[in-house]
Formats: C-alpha cells, structure tokens, sequence
C-alpha cells in the first residue's frame, strides 16, 4: 500500500508540474511578440489526415522545383506517408527542405529504428541520432488560443535509400542491377525500386504505378452512430419521473436511474471534434437522441439527430431510458451504412484511426476484448447493470453454442455489421423484443451492440478480436484529475472513454470539472464543422 501510494503521490506531482507548464505556455501565448515564438501556423480547423497528405504534397513539390528524384507513398494501410530518396542526397534534400520550411513553419525530428528524436524547427541545427535511419517532417499548427494540433511523430516520413553499386540477389532470388534502390527498413509495401521502376515512378506523378487499393484497405462506407442525453432538460427529466412513477422497480437495477447517467458534459461537442480531428473518412454520424437536440449542434449532408421515435420497432414502448433498450434498435436507422461504428457521446479519438483499425477489408469486423472478466458467481439483485447484461449474455452463449465466455469488452467504439444485426434479430426475435421494452436498466437486460452482437457475429465468423491503443476513466475515481493531466500531455491513444459512475468524493468535482475542461480544450481546442458558431 505504502508503493502504491507514493506512485499515486508521484503521479500527482509530475502532473501538478506539467499543469504549470501548460499555464506558463498559455501566459506566454497571450503575452510575447510574435517574433520571439518558435516557428508555427495558427489555424482554425484541423483534420489529421488531410494535413497529412497536404504536407506530403507540398513536400513533393519541393522536391520535384530542385529536381529531386523521390517516391511518394501515402496509400492505407501504412500510418503515415512516406518519402522514399536516394541516401547520397540526404544533405542537399535537407538544406531545401530547411529553406523552404522556414517560412511554413516546419518542424523536423531524427529517427532511429522505432525512436523518433526531439523535433526542432527545421532551419535548426540537429544533434542527428546516431546511425539515423530517417527523419519526421511536422508542420506546426496551433489553434487560436495557442494549443499545439502536431506533435512530433505525426508527419511525412522520409527515408533515405542506399543505392546499390553492384549487381546483388534480392531476397524473392532476383538480381537487382546496380543503381537500385533498397530500403533500409521494412515498410510493408516495397522494399527496392530498381532501374526500370524508379524512372516509371517519375513519371508517375512520383507514385507507384497502378491505383487498385490493397486487398486489405476497407473500401466500404463506415458510419458513426452516438446515442445522445441532455439529463438537464426539464421535458426529458418529466417524462423520465413520469416513467419512473408508472410502473413496479422491482427488476431495476440499483444503478438504473442515477442521475451521472445521464449528465452531459458537453462531450458531444469534443467527441465530434475528434472525429473531424483523427477520423476524417467517416460517411455520415447519425446523433439518436430522445426528442433532444443539442442547442450548439448544426446538422448537414453528413450529420442528422434522429428520434427514437424513427428507429424502434415498437413505438408504444417509448419514452425509454435505458442505453441497452436504445441500443437493441440503433442498427434500424434508415439510410445507415452495412458497416458502422457505435459510441456513448463520452468515447472520443485521441489520435489518427483508420477504417483497419475496427475492420478488415474483406468486411469482417474486430472487437476489443478486455481484461475485466464477467463475475462467476450467481445472478444476484446486487448485481450492477452492466454486471447482469454481462451474465445474461453469457447465459445465452452458452445455450446457443454450448460454449462460454470470460471477458467483457472495452469501452471502445464498437464496430457493427447492420446485416449481422438484422439476422441475429431475425433468428432472436424475444431477445430484441425484451431488451427493446425494458424502460430502465433491469437485471433481465442483454448488452447487445456493446458486448452481445460481436460474439454473435465471431460465431458467425463474421468477426475476430483486434487491439487498440486505449485509455479508460471513472470521473469518480481519486486520481481523475492526474490522469487526464497525463493524458493532455502523451497524446496518442487511439481512443478514449470518459465515464461517471456517479460514485466519488462530492467535494473533489470542482477540481475534476476543470481538470476535465482543460483536457477537452487542450486536446480538441478547435471546433468542428458540426457546430454553431453563431
């Protein structure tokens, strides 16, 4: 207990300290010259990927006015786009590069093997990584208010390929000719460009030839679909009260009702700018609200609310304030893609995310298995919501298919299948009737898109476990305002998930309320496309 404590002592201060830094960079910020700020792009909207891609453009150009041989790479499903040159002319492509990103805010980092080095703006001196095997090239945005958009990994990759002075045997038992390129690293994709390719790839456009996407590149549609509450409105909160007085609570969960539920922290808002942010290739969000819509949100081609009201396959069941119940009818939404993704509005993306990351290209769909195990012991009306769900599907596992399950899921967005969903439904009519009509969370509850449907469609084959880079948070736990200091500062999970259990210190919310409205500032600083700016 004593280690524990002292980490959590720890913990804390490094986070107090980096809190004061982040201060002192907002005082400075609003307080010198311009002149006197390290090189950088003040800009009001901010979508990763296609930053990314701009910044390999302009890159290549660059490059092609100085008649710089060089290969673009910037197809899925590598992470970052790459810049293939010749290793003799590494001085020289970085003495243009250093001129011209001078006035573009340039940034540039060393790498070696999977270590990338401090990035410094471009026209610096660089203290280069011993035995360097490329390097970073990062524009450096920030939002209005001073906020960093790029760290330094998040740029065009260039690399630096040796030229063979001889003829040598590849590794698939070819002869590469003298003057052919090879790489120094893997990179999944090629691995040397010889003497008949590299001129093709010039006059390419400097890309390889051919346009077919790679068989593992997901070419289908995807989808976003959130289920939405404002806990606060008095006409939601009458008919919630109203629903509450009309019938028996005996099968309700002890948490069925609590008010952290469903409080709305604005997440809505920076869940959508990280969309905008990190996931630019979603088609359309559907936003399932409760005769609600936000008073900030604007809707347009790729955004819509739509009413519960539309969606279930019993109207007279409504209103309902059960997240399972919602979620039982959320592959009903007319107009909604084959493939989509599932979020509670309090999951957001903390970095870059692919379509690959929750499908493959063929259309099987991934799921994120978590350490938490589903509790062994029997049915209890002690059990929380979530507990009994997590029972209730394993029971029906193991009736379906004579086999079990150990593991909940991780608070992810969870890909779906609208096709898988429509034939589990098809084949359990009682189950989707059941949970449709259950008003509160009761202990008879299925979790279904958040846990059931994805076992469901892995019997089917239809789906396999995957892994994301990923960060959970109880705002009740004792060290909530450290852990989301902390995670202002690393950056880099792919996604988040910020949860109220209800449970907690009531005199510590003030300091977690502001702990939690800096990180959403600090990491989603700019708005989206979906808001009002009225």
């Amino acid at each position: 207990m004593r280690g524990a404590s002292l980490r959590t002592r720890l913990r804390g201060w490094y986070a107090s300290a980096l809190r004061a830094g982040r201060r002192l960079g907002r005082w400075s910020w609003r307080t010198l010259p311009r002149g006197l700020r390290r090189p950088f792009r003040v800009v009001d909207r901010f979508d990763s990927w296609a930053y990314l891609d701009d910044l390999a453009a302009e890159i290549s150009r660059v490059l092609d006015d100085h008649a710089i041989e060089h290969l673009v790479l910037a197809r899925r499903p590598l992470p970052l786009p790459r810049v293939i040159l010749r290793r003799s002319q590494r001085g020289e492509v970085l003495s243009i590069l250093a001129r011209h990103g001078r006035r573009r805010g340039w940034w540039l980092a060393t790498t070696r093997l999977d270590t990338v080095g401090r990035a410094r703006p471009i026209g610096w001196r660089h203290w280069l990584l011993p035995g360097y095997s490329s390097v970073v090239v990062t524009a450096n945005l920030v939002s209005p208010a001073g906020d960093a958009l790029v760290h330094a990994e998040l740029g065009v990759v260039l690399e630096f390929w040796t030229e063979l002075q001889q003829d040598t045997p590849t590794t698939g038992g070819g002869l590469a000719p003298k003057g052919t390129l090879r790489a120094t690293r893997p990179n999944g994709v090629i691995d040397h460009a010889g003497t008949r390719l590299w001129p093709a790839i010039q006059a390419n456009g400097h890309r390889l030839p051919g346009d077919h996407p790679h068989l593992l590149t997901v070419i289908e549609p995807i989808d976003l679909v959130y289920t939405w509450v404002d806990g606060s409105d008095p006409a939601w909160l009458a008919r919630k009260a109203a629903a509450l007085g009309a019938g028996t609570t005996a099968s309700y969960s002890a948490d069925a009702a609590i008010d952290a539920r469903f409080e709305s922290r604005d997440e809505l808002r920076y869940s959508l700018r990280s969309v905008e942010m990190y996931a630019n290739w979603v088609r359309r969000i559907w936003v399932v609200t409760d005769r609600q819509v936000p008073s900030w949100l604007r809707q347009d081609e790729r955004l819509r609310v739509v009413d519960h009201s539309e969606i279930f396959a019993d109207p007279s069941v409504l209103p309902v304030f059960n997240s399972h119940a919602i979620e039982s009818q959320l592959h009903h939404i007319p107009g909604l893609a084959d493939q989509y993704l599932y979020l509670n509005d309090d999951m957001l993306f903390g970095a870059p995310v692919r379509p690959e990351d929750f499908f493959h290209g063929n259309g099987v769909g991934k799921f994120f298995t978590s350490p938490a195990v589903i509790d062994l012991d029997d049915h209890s009306l002690d059990d929380l919501a979530v507990t009994a769900a997590a029972k209730n599907n394993r029971d029906l596992v193991e009736r379906a298919w004579s086999q079990t399950i150990t593991n909940k899921l991780r608070h992810t967005p969870q890909p779906q299948s609208r096709r898988l969903l429509a034939a589990f439904e098809e084949a359990r009519p009682e189950v989707f009737r059941a949970v449709m009509g259950s008003r509160f969370r009761s202990h008879d509850d299925r979790a279904l898109p958040s846990s059931l449907s994805q076992y469901y469609a892995f019997a089917e084959g239809a789906a396999v476990t995957g892994r994301v880079t990923y960060g959970y948070l109880d705002l009740a736990s004792r060290d909530a305002a450290t852990t989301l200091e902390l995670w202002l500062h690393r950056r880099g999970m792919q996604c988040l998930c910020i949860n109220d259990s209800g449970e907690g210190d009531p005199r510590a919310r003030g300091k977690v309320d502001a702990a939690l409205r800096a990180f959403f500032t600090g990491c989603y600083p700019v708005p989206s496309r979906w808001e009002d700016r009225r």
